[in-house]
Order: C-alpha cells, then structure tokens, then sequence
C-alpha cells in the first residue's frame, strides 16, 4: 500500500481546487482525461453534498498493488455519518459505506487501474507534491496568522522605523497588484451601447470580491450574430487577471474572423491559451461557456456552471454543460471533448449566465445561495426587463451574504428577447440531447 496523501477538507477549501487535484492525480494515474474528468466531477460533487451539510472530512488517497494490479482507494473519513455515496458509486468499480473505531465513519471507493505499468517513483513523487499543494485560500489563511504574529510582534518591539517601513513596502506593493487585477476585470467588460441590441434586452453585471478573482463575460455582436462569453479563472491576483484578458482577447478575435463552428472555435482558443499559460510555468485554467444568439436560435459550448433557459412563462430549463468541452488551459489538445447544443428562443424567453460567486455565496452560518434560489428569483422576476431581473438577482444574493466576507467574484449575465420577436416559431428541443437538465420552475 502506497500512501498518496490526505486532504482535509472544510469549507475554506474551494470545490474547485479539490475538483482539480483530483482530476490531475487520476490523469495522471489512468492517462484517461475522460475518467479523470468523471472522477473528479464525483468528488467535486461529493464534496459539495458534505459542505451543504456542515460535515467536515478527510479525503485519503492510496495506490493500492497487492491486489494483483494497481488500484486507486480514495478514503472519505469523518466524525459524522457521510451521506452521498450514490454520488460516488456510478463512477468507481467498489465504493462501500464503513463504520470505524474510535465513532469515526467512512466511505471507501476503489477506482481500478489495471491497464496501467507500474509506477515509477517519479510520477508518485508528482501526484504526493499534486495533494500535498496548498490552495490558495489555505496560503492566504497562512499569510493571515505570519501577518498577525508579525503585527504583534512589531508591538512588543515598539514597532520600530525599519520594519514598519518593510511592511508598508510590501502592503503597497500587494495593494497595487489587486489594484492592476480589478483594472484589468473592469477595463475590457462591454460598456452600456454594446448592450444596446436590436430586438434584444441586455444586462451584465461584476463585482470583483476582496481577493480579486479571475471571472469574465463578454458581450459581442458581428454580422447579426451576438456572442455571450462567460468563464472562471482557478484562482486570484494578478495572474488570473491577465489570463482573463487573454481569453477576451481570443475570443474577440475569433469572433471577428467569423468563427462560427462551436468544435474549431472553442479548440483554437484553448490551444491559445495551453500554450500561453506553459510559456506562464502557470497551472492557471479556467471553465468557459460560449453562447451564440441568432435570429432566435441560440447555440451553447463549453464547459462551465449550468445555462440556464428561461421562457416567457417563467419557467427556467437548466442545461448542464459538464459534456460541451473541458476546462480552458488544462490540456493541449480538448476538440474530441467539445460538444454544442441548439435551442430555439420564442418571443419573451432568454438565458442567463453565471459564475459560481452567485451559486456558491454564503450566508453566516456557511449555507450556500444555490442554483435552485437563483431560479426562483429570476423565474418571479422574469416580467421585468433584464436590468431589472439582474437588480432582483444581486439583491438577493446580498441579502443572502449579510455581512460576510466576499471570497469570490459575483457575475451575472441577462439576455432576454423581446415580447414581439419570433411570436410565431415554434419551440423545438435541444439538437443535442447529452447533458441538458430541465428544472422547471413555476411562473410568476
């Protein structure tokens, strides 16, 4: 038995670093970016069940080869029963509820990898250094406490000239790197006119949180077709801004060449970025769905949080994308990953687009905004004009944050069709049906 390394999670840890280690280690173990990507969906999704229900864990990681073949056991462990193992089963070849010693519970999943070698200890030596790299909201907490003993301890020396001078130097120089991100963020979203589209009701909105994030959205329109960009950077800083800017930067690019196939236009733009952020020596990557709106018609790719679809009455059609693409920046070569749908818009429907600062915000007691509020409130507000429903939307998320600190950017993106639009078309279901997920909701 080969010990991997362990995680301890709690709700400072982001789902999607857990989400990304895990897809890395199994890469890395099975060289199969699909079950990576399933597996690592299972976990992320495992551990949004467990961050809803407060439970604090412990994810183990072992190589497993006195089986005969390797075989990867992942171990969740805690104090509390941990339900979802449903969650865990359709993706592993044994997943098994146990009952500990010392009152301690534990799910334990065996994921088989018998078409592998064996391993050198090179590539055990990179999946340890994958587990055992800190998120960045565990480095920030870190910089917190050095920060906090520093702060105590240029009190007792009665804060002398010279280190008060060192930490103004370096206060000043992180203020301005936050500052350069959220120019960065602001500089390049779409001004007012843009918005102003014929037959089209339009409305964005970002608020970039303390940290600085990496979201983006984009509004662009060509030759009568418009184009609704929306993704996440992993991460915060400086970094993340600039690799934002490089994704509006080919995107416009492609846009303006008519790039109109969803496969060579989503392909083109990742390798654009893969190689850039390897120039970078950056592990940067970022999720990034792609809405092209046309005579009615829209037609959505890539991969990032769910579409949602709202029709004239009210009724939200939430449309999963986990199958349109992969992350952007992860792995040179996605076009066999990416996928697109089309639907048809009537007169009164739209689509509203998202990043997980509004799904995933907080309220005092860590309970999550989650995707089934945000539908409820656009579904009641789904008669008002699109700057309205984006008002009624960030109200909402506020009230529901309180006081609490913002950890991520907050991104909302409205588009609806005007009443007298296309009144006599038809509705026709997705040309893709792979992925999409309705939730109805009731109407206002």
């Amino acid at each position: 038995m080969i010990q991997l390394g362990s995680l301890v999670i709690n709700h400072h840890l982001p789902v999607n670093e857990i989400r990304k280690k895990a897809f890395n280690v199994v890469k890395l173990l099975t060289g199969d970016v699909i079950v990576a990507t399933r597996v690592a969906t299972a976990i992320s999704e495992m551990c949004r069940s467990l961050y809803r229900s407060s439970i604090p864990f412990r994810i183990d990681f072992e190589l497993n080869t006195a089986v005969g073949h390797p075989a990867l056991w992942l171990n969740f462990t805690s104090e509390q029963s941990l339900p979802g193992i449903s969650l865990l089963t359709p993706f592993f070849d044994e997943v098994h509820s146990l009952t500990l010693k010392n009152n301690l519970y534990r799910i334990h999943a065996i994921l088989s990898l018998r078409d592998r070698q064996f391993y050198e200890h090179e590539m055990l030596a990179k999946i340890k250094s994958i587990i055992e790299q800190k998120s960045r909201h565990e480095l920030m907490r870190e910089l917190e406490i050095k920060n906090s003993k520093l702060q105590e301890s240029l009190e007792d020396l009665k804060r002398t000239t010279l280190l008060k001078e060192q930490l103004k130097e370096q206060n000043l120089r992180m203020g301005a790197e936050l500052n350069i991100a959220r120019m960065l963020q602001q500089m390049i979203l779409p001004k007012p006119e843009e918005l102003e589209i014929e037959r089209l009701d339009i409305a964005g909105f970002m608020e970039p949180a303390d940290e600085v994030g990496g979201d983006y959205y984009d509004v662009l329109h060509t030759d009568g077709v418009v184009t609704l960009g929306i993704g996440d950077v992993t991460g915060h800083g400086l970094e993340s801004g600039i690799l934002m800017l490089m994704v509006q930067t080919a995107v416009r690019t492609l846009q303006e060449i008519r790039e109109v196939d969803p496969v060579r236009f989503l392909d083109a733009l990742n390798r654009t970025i893969y190689k850039n952020v390897q120039r970078m020596n950056s592990d940067k990557s970022l999720t990034l769905a792609i809405v092209n709106y046309t005579e009615g018609k829209i037609s959505i790719s890539g991969q990032h949080e769910e579409i949602l679809v709202i029709r004239h009455t009210g009724e939200v059609e939430r449309i999963d994308t986990m199958d349109l693409g992969l992350p952007i920046g992860l792995d040179g070569e996605i076009a066999d990953f990416i996928s697109h749908i089309t639907l048809e818009l009537q007169s009164g429907d739209g689509v509203v687009l998202y990043t997980d600062g509004i799904t995933e915000a907080k309220d005092i007691n860590k309970v999550q905004y989650g995707v089934e509020k945000l539908c409820q409130v656009i579904s009641e507000n789904w008669h008002k004009s699109a700057q309205d429903i984006k008002d009624a939307v960030i109200a909402d998320v506020r009230r529901h944050i309180g006081k609490q600190k913002v950890f991520d950017d907050i991104t909302l993106l409205v588009l609806k069709q005007h009443d007298n639009l296309l009144s006599e078309l038809p509705r026709s279901q997705a040309t893709l049906t792979v992925g999409i997920n309705r939730h109805p909701s009731s109407a206002p």
